[in-house]
């Protein structure tokens, strides 16, 4: 069994302990992304956790963590070496609050728990990204023969856009993947370039 699988296998049971402490009702859903959820964790990972729900319940949740810690299931993960700590977040994760996250979650998240909504078929979520002119005009220039590419004598080279999938929305404008926002953003906050983000959803 592989490490990540191993760890799945330790979230879940962590999971499962959580709910029977908590009323019914209360959880919406709850969420694993970061690292593990990712596939990239290392030993000072720890596991991120985000329960979706419209109730307080970051302090019943801190003392559920404490408890686990001192059950009979727990002792046979650490005999396994298997012990990492769990970072959870609760709140409402349509909320404001939670927007950036969100995203992330998206891109990489998996549910361990909750309801199964069904999908419009087809549907796929994008974001939009929007950006005013890029000064001063050198910036731009750069900027620009990195998202869309340049043309040296007969050669082309491919620009970020190209390589992520995205589409140019008139001037300012490009509808991303949002499995592959992160890249673009990760770029735009390099460069100091101010963008807003918009959900789509195209079919």
């Amino acid at each position: 069994m592989s490490q990540r699988t191993e760890l799945l296998s330790y979230t879940i049971d962590f999971v499962s302990y959580l709910i029977s402490k908590i009323e019914d009702g209360k959880i919406n859903k709850i969420i694993l992304h970061g690292s593990v959820a990712r596939g990239d964790f290392d030993e000072e990972s720890d596991i991120d956790l985000f329960i979706d729900t419209n109730s307080r319940m970051s302090a019943n949740v801190e003392k559920i963590k404490q408890d686990y810690v001192k059950t009979h299931k727990f002792k046979e993960w650490q005999l396994k070496g298997i012990e990492k700590e769990f970072s959870i977040i609760a709140g409402k994760l349509d909320g404001d609050e939670w927007k950036s996250l969100k995203r992330a979650i998206m891109n990489t998240g998996i549910i361990l728990y909750g309801k199964y909504k069904a999908e419009a078929e087809n549907v796929k979520q994008c974001v939009l990204f929007s950006f005013e002119n890029i000064r001063p005009d050198k910036k731009r220039i750069a900027v620009f023969r990195k998202l869309y590419g340049f043309n040296v004598g007969k050669k082309r080279y491919d620009g970020l856009v190209d390589r992520i999938g995205a589409v140019k929305i008139g001037k300012g404008g490009l509808l991303v993947p949002i499995e592959r926002t992160n890249e673009l953003k990760q770029y735009f906050q390099e460069k100091k370039v101010v963008v807003k983000l918009y959900d789509v959803w195209i079919d």
